[in-house]
């Protein structure tokens, strides 16, 4: 009655259930040999890293797109577009957990997959134009599919060398932030240490004639002959004193 409505502990939310949608498919074709179904828990682990990287869970982003990539690299061809993506996704999970050298060698990695692509499909192109006219091509041309794809791939390079740029900058900010702190505090220490008087230091006094100098054997032994003939002599001087 009028009060705040209690959140309902069985709604789950849209990414949870897809992360748990997700993670079922990805067991179910784990346990398969086939080529077409690891490729399927590949793709189940790519989701989940998309999963993590949405709620920011960055590490395990970046574990769920390394298992990714591993079944990929398996078994799909070095220029396949699909490893170009998994690397791209690497990139900005590393790039959102600051690990800024990481993420740009993912990056570099993603162009030089989708390079090898654009040249395959070049060398395509080229191997079928030869001695043919200028006829009209169908729409399921494998020579259009693959003028078209290069242009795709051609679009997308310059969004990933702009993120190269973007962590290099980051990097670079860092490490200025970092030299920058280094000195604030470096000021900072020399300001707390305490200064030096810039009158001259008084000599310390000579006390040794205070300290009483540890005797020879042989001094101690004299000092006492030389008391005891004293005292002897005074001795000797009350008897003559008294008669």
């Amino acid at each position: 009655e009028g009060g705040e409505k209690k959140e309902n502990p069985d709604d789950i939310s849209n990414l949870q259930l897809a992360w748990e949608m997700l993670e079922l498919a990805k067991v179910i074709y784990l346990k398969e040999e086939d080529k077409k179904s690891k490729l399927k828990a590949a793709e189940s682990f790519l989701k989940l890293g998309e999963i993590s990287l949405e709620t920011e869970n960055y590490e395990q982003a970046l574990s769920d797109f390394q298992e990714c990539l591993k079944i990929q690299e398996a078994e799909l061809e070095p220029d396949d577009r699909l490893l170009a993506e998994t690397h791209y996704q690497l990139g900005l999970a590393h790039g959102f957990n600051k690990q800024y050298d990481e993420s740009i060698d993912q990056y570099r990695k993603a162009i030089k997959v989708m390079e090898a692509k654009i040249g395959k499909l070049k060398k395509t192109v080229e191997d079928g134009t030869q001695g043919k006219g200028k006829e009209p091509q169908a729409a399921d041309d494998p020579i259009k599919a693959a003028q078209q794809e290069i242009k795709d791939l051609e679009e997308i390079l310059p969004d990933i060398r702009g993120k190269i740029e973007d962590m290099e900058e980051e990097k670079k900010n860092i490490d200025e932030l970092k030299s920058i702190t280094k000195d604030t505090l470096a000021a900072v220490a020399s300001e707390l240490k305490p200064a030096e008087s810039s009158e001259p230091k008084k000599a310390a006094s000579d006390i040794s004639h205070l300290v009483r100098r540890k005797r020879k054997p042989e001094e101690e032994s004299a000092e006492a002959d030389t008391k005891k003939t004293r005292q002897e002599e005074g001795s000797g001087d009350t008897e003559k004193n008294g008669k």
